[in-house]
C-alpha cells in the first residue's frame, strides 16, 4: 500500500541567540508491513529512526524469521528472505481462511492475525464537478457494491502517476447490502487553473487500488486516518510493540487516463 513513517523525537524553538540542544535518543522500535493477497504474500521489516539518525537509507531488518500459518489449512511456511528487509512467499490467501503471522527478531516476537475477505466489487469511478460556496471542487466518485449479509469493510488508495495521491476506509454501517458511495477531494477548480502541483493534469494516469480488508485491519488504517486530528498513535495490530499491521485482502484495480474536460458536472 504505501510506506510507513520514521519514528522521531523533535523540539521546535523560535529564538534570538543559539540554543544548546539536548536530543534524548530513543530505543529503535520495528516496523512491519505484512500483506496477503490472492496473489502471494509479501513482508517488509525495518526499524525507525531517531532524529539525530541523518543517513537516508531506510533501515532495513534482514535477520527475521517470518512464518505464517494457517489453521484451516493446517499449513506453516517461513517466508524467503529476499533484499532490503523483505521476505516473500507465493502463498497465496483464501477468502474466509484466517492467517497468523509470527516475525521473530534476535529473540523477540511479534504476531498478528488477519482474515481474508470476499473479493469487493466496483459498480463506478468517474471524476466529477461540484459547486461548494463560491468554489467548484474536483472530487473522485467511487461506488462499490456492498457485500451482501456481513459486516463489511473497505480501504481505497488513489495512486497518481504511480505515487499514492489519496487514500481512504469505510464500512458498510450507513448502507449494509447496498451501494456503498466514496468520494476523494482531489482538488479546486483555482488549484487546477494555476497548475498546483497537487492538482490532477490532464495526462495524469490513475490507479485505484480498492481492498476487502477485515475490521483489525481497518481499525489500525482508520486510526491511521485520524490520528492527525486526534493526536494519538495508530491502535497497535502487533502485538510485542511492533508499528505497522498485517493483512489479508481481496484486491481489485481500475486505470485510466484523467482528462479535465471529461470531468462530469453533479
Amino acid at each position: 500500500m504505501f510506506p510507513f513513517w520514521l519514528l522521531c523525537v523533535f523540539t521546535l524553538f523560535s529564538c534570538e541567540k543559539e540554543i544548546p540542544m539536548d536530543y534524548h535518543q530513543v530505543e529503535p522500535l520495528y516496523v512491519a508491513e505484512a500483506t496477503m493477497t490472492q496473489d502471494g504474500t509479501k513482508v517488509q521489516v525495518s526499524t525507525t529512526q531517531n532524529v539525530t539518525d541523518n543517513s537516508r537509507s531506510e533501515h532495513y531488518v534482514d535477520n527475521a524469521t517470518v512464518v505464517i500459518r494457517s489453521k484451516k489449512e493446517d499449513y506453516s511456511e517461513t517466508l524467503k528472505f529476499i533484499r532490503n528487509g523483505t521476505y516473500t512467499s507465493s502463498w497465496k490467501a483464501q477468502p474466509g481462511y484466517t492467517y497468523d503471522i509470527d516475525i521473530s527478531i534476535d529473540g523477540k516476537h511479534f504476531t498478528s492475525s488477519s482474515t481474508m475477505q470476499e473479493a469487493p466489487v466496483m459498480k463506478s469511478f468517474r471524476f466529477v464537478w461540484t459547486k461548494m460556496l463560491s468554489e467548484r471542487i474536483l472530487f473522485g466518485d467511487l461506488h462499490i457494491a456492498d457485500t451482501p449479509d456481513k459486516k463489511s469493510y473497505y480501504f481505497m488508495h488513489i495512486y497518481r502517476n504511480g505515487v499514492g495521491y489519496r487514500w481512504a476506509v469505510m464500512n458498510d454501517d450507513k448502507d449494509p447490502n447496498g451501494d456503498l458511495q466514496q468520494l476523494f477531494q482531489c482538488s479546486t477548480e483555482r488549484k487546477m487553473d494555476e497548475n498546483d502541483n497537487d492538482a490532477l493534469h490532464d495526462g495524469d494516469m490513475i490507479r485505484l487500488e480498492i481492498r476487502s480488508i477485515d475490521k483489525l485491519s481497518y481499525d489500525y488504517l482508520y486510526s491511521m486516518q485520524v490520528m492527525d486530528n486526534a493526536g494519538t498513535n495508530p491502535i497497535p495490530n502487533f502485538t510485542g510493540g511492533c508499528l505497522g499491521y498485517f493483512s489479508a485482502y481481496y484486491v481489485i484495480n481500475y486505470q485510466c487516463t484523467f482528462y479535465r474536460d471529461e470531468v462530469e458536472e453533479d
